[in-house]
């Protein structure tokens, strides 16, 4: 655009370009509607990707990292239904980590995966939620039990190899595991998306410090 401008200077008067005037349409009641619906819907958007979070903390030993997050847990009412009637939920979290490239898809680094499982007792009337490398945990109500599936706290992400130094991607989401579900069940999930829930990634950024000289 400087460019142009230095140009129209050199070859004479500039010069205005004028366009026919159009005609505004009214706004109408239903334009109106129309926007405010939008704007509410990109609020809850907005909103719902707020509530989930990504923490990552570094090791003493500089070759793995600590991931703290709060993630947003598949929600439908025939998943508290099924565990209400004893079937047991298996939720999983999948972990990627990331190299950001401009000039083409994003390179997968590492992947995870921890399983945790959610029942319900009906002799003591609570709600249980195991992970893999954890104790059990007891909820009074399936909301709570939910929030406390998709809540994980330094859980160690240890690529194999040190990682470069330089800017990474995590991305994790959580959703169930419908192979575990009862054969029937699993039947009516190919089809109903109840059982399978479309849920997002959650991404974050970080940065892999090089590595001190006396730790080599």
């Amino acid at each position: 655009m400087a460019v142009a401008a230095r140009e129209h200077a050199r070859s004479g008067p500039r010069r205005i370009l004028l366009l026919p005037h159009r005609k505004t349409p009214p706004v109408t009641p239903a334009v109106t509607r129309w926007f405010a619906c939008i704007a509410a819907l990109l609020l809850w958007a907005g909103l719902a990707r707020a509530d989930s979070t990504i923490l990552l903390d570094p090791t003493a030993d500089g070759k793995a990292w600590l991931l703290s997050a709060d993630l947003e847990p598949p929600r439908t009412s025939r998943l508290e239904d099924a565990v209400m009637k004893g079937v047991s939920l298996h939720f999983l979290l999948e972990v990627e980590v990331l190299r950001p490239r401009w000039y083409w898809w994003d390179q997968r680094i590492a992947q995870f995966a921890q399983r945790t499982r959610l029942t319900y007792h009906a002799l003591t009337r609570e709600f249980r939620v195991v992970r893999d490398d954890g104790p059990s945990r007891s909820f009074e109500s399936f909301e709570t039990a939910l929030a406390g599936v998709a809540q994980v706290r330094y859980w160690r992400i240890d690529p194999g190899e040190q990682l470069a130094p330089g800017d990474y991607l995590i991305q994790a989401r959580l959703r169930l595991d419908s192979s575990q579900l009862p054969r029937p069940i699993q039947v009516d999930a190919l089809t109903n998306r109840d059982w399978n829930p479309q849920v997002e990634w959650t991404r974050a950024n970080f940065t892999q410090p090089p590595t001190p000289t006396n730790a080599r």
